[in-house]
């Protein structure tokens, strides 16, 4: 990877510290899945002044039912060798194939950050808390001493580019080597630690685990781990079967042990008492007002693709109103994906419409763009959907304001309105913390969350 522009000012004026590179094994649940590499490197300047560099790349190839998808990434961090404050970030991060482009620089103690794909860009900059630091730098900058005190401090995420706060908390071993638990946005990730240096990793008891190819752990042959992504991350309905989820117009659930308060309410689904979720498929009487995110393009949902705007013109030409509108898209896009798989990520709209490829994420995002380039709001919609054989995965559906009123779409079935077997977790957004916090937002989910269906009713 070529050095970034800000460096070839100096390039002559720099002299070499130390290298060092470590690989890792990534695994999910026993299975390995990939490799990732780290190269740290270290120069001070003529000025004195002193930076470290870490360039990672990493490649893992994740199991969907029949299909895969390649997860790729190509990044550089600098930041002060001294303070570890971050100085700047760029590269790219792949899904199947489909790459954006992130790139932040640290100026004066402002951080502005650049997303790019397709010629769409998303801009953000933010104020720096004092002592910031890159995530993948954190064990770098906090000794063991100071891991084991425990506390809290500022982060930038390598993958969004937003600032957040997580805390720390940690013990020794008898090797030496430290035990470390960090909460990033209520997600608990522990680390083996020893001298700076990340040993281990883990995620979700083992759901994704990144191991340091030198130690002997991590030559172990295992056979039994399942690297299917769905399979590891669906759950039971433990409560009374429903036969027909496609046909459920009202459903009753009762969520234990998982983060029910964080799971909003809608004008499709209500809390009623403890831990009890209603929800309905028609919200014909709820007048919520769209948000600013479901009318604007972004560098995925991007309805100012002008392919996309030319399909919406010809797919809703002659419609009477919104609600046929809504529909003739719905149509469009079940129709239109005639490849149903699992082998896309990061996908844009307009990538999607030439492709005619995809899961439910690509349908959804095609919906969304055409949906919003006909002038109809519409929303992101990411949560479970329930099968017919009470299993739980996760998915992703729409949300449309259409002639006053809200009606759920799921194109991956070319439903219109959808069904009530599903639970919302979270609405997209315009910008790249909410694709982040799309992904924590599963992750909580899926921490012990057990879900029990107490009741329904179907079409008649």
């Amino acid at each position: 990877m070529s050095k970034p522009v800000f460096l070839f000012s100096t390039l002559f004026f720099t002299f070499f510290v130390f290298a060092e590179t470590n690989v890792y094994k990534i695994s999910m649940m026993g299975a390995e899945i990939g490799r990732s590499t780290e190269t740290w490197s270290q120069a001070n300047a003529a000025d004195g002044s002193c930076e470290l560099t870490m360039h990672s790349v990493s490649e893992m190839s994740l199991a969907r039912g029949v299909d895969s998808m390649t997860i790729k990434s190509d990044l550089t961090l600098s930041a002060d060798c001294r303070t570890f404050e971050p100085k700047r970030i760029k590269g790219e991060i792949s899904e199947g194939g489909s790459k954006i482009f992130v790139e932040g620089i640290n100026r004066n103690g402002t951080f502005e950050t650049s997303l790019s794909k397709n010629g769409n860009r998303e801009t953000s900059s933010f104020q720096m808390p004092k002592n910031t630091a890159f995530f993948g730098m954190i064990f770098r900058k906090l000794s063991s001493e100071t891991l084991l005190k425990g506390g809290k401090t500022s982060i930038i995420s390598e993958e969004s580019l937003t600032e957040s706060e997580i805390s720390y908390s940690a013990s020794k071993n008898a090797d030496g080597t430290v035990s470390a638990t960090v909460i990033f946005q209520g997600i608990p990730i522990k680390y083996t630690v020893s001298g700076g240096k990340v040993l281990r990793s883990e995620i979700q008891n083992g759901l994704i685990v990144y191991t340091l190819e030198s130690l002997p752990e991590a030559n172990e042959t295992r056979t039994s781990g399942n690297p299917d992504i769905l399979q590891n991350t669906k759950l039971l309905n433990k409560g009374i079967t429903v036969k027909s989820p496609r046909k459920a117009k009202n459903t009753t659930f009762q969520i234990k042990n998982g983060d029910f308060a964080s799971i909003p309410e809608t004008c499709f689904q209500k809390k009623a008492g403890e831990n009890t979720l209603v929800v309905t498929s028609d919200a014909s009487k709820c007048r919520n007002i769209p948000a600013p995110e479901d009318t604007q393009s972004n560098i995925i949902e991007d309805s100012n693709n002008t392919e996309i705007i030319r399909a919406a013109q010809k797919i809703v030409l002659g419609a009477p109103n919104q609600t046929e509108m809504v529909n003739r898209i719905a149509k469009f896009v079940y129709k239109h994906i005639s490849s149903k798989n699992y082998n896309h990520g990061n996908m844009s709209a307009g990538e999607v419409l030439r492709k005619k490829s995809g899961d439910c994420t690509e349908h959804s995002a095609l919906f969304a763009a055409l949906s919003r380039a006909a002038g109809i709001p519409t929303k992101m919609v990411y949560g479970a959907v329930m099968n017919p054989d009470g299993e739980f995965f996760f998915h992703n559906w729409n949300e449309a304001f259409a002639d006053g009123k809200w009606v759920t779409i799921d194109s991956t079935f070319n439903i219109v309105p959808s069904d009530s077997s599903r639970i919302t977790l979270i609405y997209g957004g315009s910008d790249s913390r909410s694709r982040e916090n799309v992904s924590l937002s599963v992750l909580r989910f899926l921490n012990n969350t057990e879900i029990f269906v107490r009741g329904f009713s179907n079409e008649q």
